[in-house]
């Protein structure tokens, strides 16, 4: 083949059978000509000599440019299917790489990097045909799937360059990355001991990026020789084009000989491979970095610090629920750690693989919770420009971690309850029902009961929620887990702003862990982040922790009412020796009632 997509290459025929040229799959030479017929013309051998016929293709075949039925093929004959041309050449053996280059005309060949219509993927169906392109085939989609588990930039690059070296025989080859400043610099050369040695072309480089296509040059005396091509046989460069934008450019170089028209071909495809695998990875490492930042920043732990048994026995019940599929209701004070617990049960359930997105309920505008939670169509309420999926369709496969629960409007709360049964759900203007499977964890620092009560929120729904109930205790209920996270807290701060010295008084300490902490884990957090900032010295004073009213003689240690009735049921409990018929008489209680208390409470008899 003299010209078109594969041209360079050579076709061997064969005098025993029908050698079939065009688009079909079953021709003996594919092309992916868009002019060329299914089965495009037909080259046999018949009375000592051959002959080429047309199929009865829709363009014609033309064989020294003259369109033929049916014509005897001399040495040097030139063919044309299509817009791919051929020259036909008898020998007995078929001719070497060496000797076929020997005789080609000099070039610089070059191809674009992205297939497009008129330029088709090099890899289609038809190479499975052909045992060479097969097998790079197949290579290459092993290398897609290897990839696919590969989070380091450096190693997308390593494993991409060795798998092109072995597969090419090249000397060398090598990456360049583009910097902050757009200016391309070494980033490997394989094998690694030649990196002193050998210098990617800054011309070919500039080459690629300026034209986006991929550039072999497959001559040895080149007059118009870059700077690669002056000191190797053969050189390919290719660059890696993401969004219009060149992010690096791969050379490989033969110190001796040429390159084969298939090197060239997998060259493209295992570039662009490479350039897609190295922005994920990237962007999966820039994601992790923030990540990482931001809890940084919160001072979140990713665990549910706490040793006092209540926490002890919350771990144990978050284990257990996480394994089970219903809905989670999770109900604590303010700043007691709900969304903790939520994603604690997330990642140790069957869906931490997936997406968890958490909303808080209270934080939405009533007129747009439906949307926000379910989605809009375009022009359905003022201000809808455009559509929405809501968090329901975002968390598809995941779990959604509603807050603040008891704040949802009735409407969102009917639709809210159909999904849980298993019914799909009309977004805000929609026509089409959607379906999703989402695990909901619901939360709140209310008492649901009441609401339900008060008709502010659904009986069914209610139930629906609480298949399974987790309680936080408040922090000035959990013993010395308030000391065990005060160390924290310190030692996280201290490194974020730089001041590894620092430490409390003795006064401050106590102050901390005599504390009542009606704003619980969140307010002790916000507490030593602020003594650590504000404190002058070395040593942070009790009067750097900004709790004024600690201790304060007529001040209630809290207005939570569950504080209030967990604190009673003990003391009624203390004075009735345990018994809980005539701690219930002294409650104004029902004995069933006050079992089911000091169970939600876990109150120790």
């Amino acid at each position: 083949m003299t010209a078109g997509h594969r041209a360079g290459t050579s076709f061997p025929l064969d005098a025993g059978k029908q050698n079939r040229i065009g688009r079909g799959l079953e021709c003996d030479i594919i092309l992916t000509d868009p002019l060329s017929s299914r089965v495009h013309a037909i080259v046999l051998y018949e009375d000592d000599a051959w002959w080429v016929r047309d199929a009865g293709s829709r363009n014609g075949t033309l064989v020294n440019n003259q369109k033929i039925d049916e014509a005897r093929l001399a040495d040097g004959c030139v063919l044309k299917v299509g817009s791919s041309e051929f020259e036909f050449h008898e020998s007995a053996t078929r001719p070497s790489e060496s000797e076929r280059m020997d005789h080609t005309q000099t070039v610089i060949r070059d191809q674009s990097v992205l297939p497009s219509e008129q330029e088709p993927a090099e890899f289609g169906m038809e190479a499975l045909h052909d045992p060479v392109r097969g097998h790079d085939f197949l290579t290459l989609h092993q290398h897609s799937v290897k990839l696919l588990g590969c989070s380091d930039p450096d190693e997308v690059v390593r494993s991409s360059l060795e798998l092109l070296r072995d597969r090419t025989h090249a000397s060398f080859v090598g990456f360049l990355w583009a910097n902050d400043d757009g200016q391309f610099k070494p980033k490997l050369v394989i094998p690694e001991g030649a990196a002193g040695k050998v210098e990617l072309s800054r011309e070919l480089t500039e080459r690629v990026t300026r034209q986006g296509k991929a550039i072999w040059i497959d001559n040895q005396q080149l007059e118009e020789a870059t700077h690669a091509a002056q000191h190797f046989a053969d050189a390919i460069c290719v660059p890696l084009v993401h969004d219009n934008k060149t992010i690096g450019a791969i050379h490989v170089y033969l110190e001796q000989g040429r390159f084969r028209q298939t090197d060239f071909d997998i060259a493209i495809p295992l570039a662009n491979i490479m350039t897609v695998a190295l922005v994920r990875a990237r962007l999966e490492t820039v994601l992790k970095v923030e990540q990482q930042r931001q809890a940084d920043k919160s001072g979140i732990s990713n665990e549910f610090l706490g040793n006092s048994r209540a926490i002890l026995d919350l771990k144990s019940k978050i284990s257990r629920v996480a394994r089970a599929t219903g809905c989670v209701l999770v109900r604590g004070e303010s700043g007691s750690g709900k969304e903790l617990v939520a994603r604690a049960v997330h990642k140790n359930s069957a869906r931490s693989d997936r997406p968890m997105l958490s909303v808080n309920c209270a934080a939405i505008p009533r007129d747009l919770m439906e949307s926000q939670l379910f989605g809009h169509k375009k022009g359905s309420f003022t201000g809808a420009d455009a559509d929405h999926a809501g968090l329901f369709q975002q968390a598809h496969t995941g779990t959604l971690f509603l807050d603040e629960v008891g704040e949802m409007t009735l409407d969102g709360q009917a639709k809210l309850l159909r999904i849980l049964e298993g019914h799909p759900f009309l977004p805000v203007g929609g026509t089409k029902e959607v379906n999703v499977d989402v695990r909901v964890i619901a939360a709140t620092n209310r008492d649901l009961a009441d609401f339900v009560r008060d008709g502010r929120f659904r009986e069914d729904l209610y139930y629906r929620l609480s298949v399974f109930e987790l309680y936080i205790p408040p922090l000035r209920d959990r013993g010395s887990d308030i000391e065990l996270l005060v160390n924290y807290f310190l030692d996280h701060f201290r490194r974020q702003h730089g001041r590894p010295g620092l430490a409390f008084s003795p006064e401050a300490k106590q102050k901390l862990l005599t504390y009542s902490w009606p704003g619980n884990v969140r307010q002790l957090r916000n507490v030593i982040d602020s003594a650590i900032v504000m404190s002058e010295g070395n040593v942070i004073q009790a009067g750097d922790l900004g709790l004024r009213d600690a201790g304060g003689g007529d001040q209630l240690e809290s207005l939570n009412i569950e504080f209030w009735e967990k604190k009673l049921i003990t003391e009624a409990l203390k004075r009735t020796s345990g018994s809980m018929p005539d701690a219930a008489k002294l409650l104004g209680l029902g004995r069933a009632t006050l079992y089911r208390k000091v169970e939600e409470y876990n109150i120790q008899r």
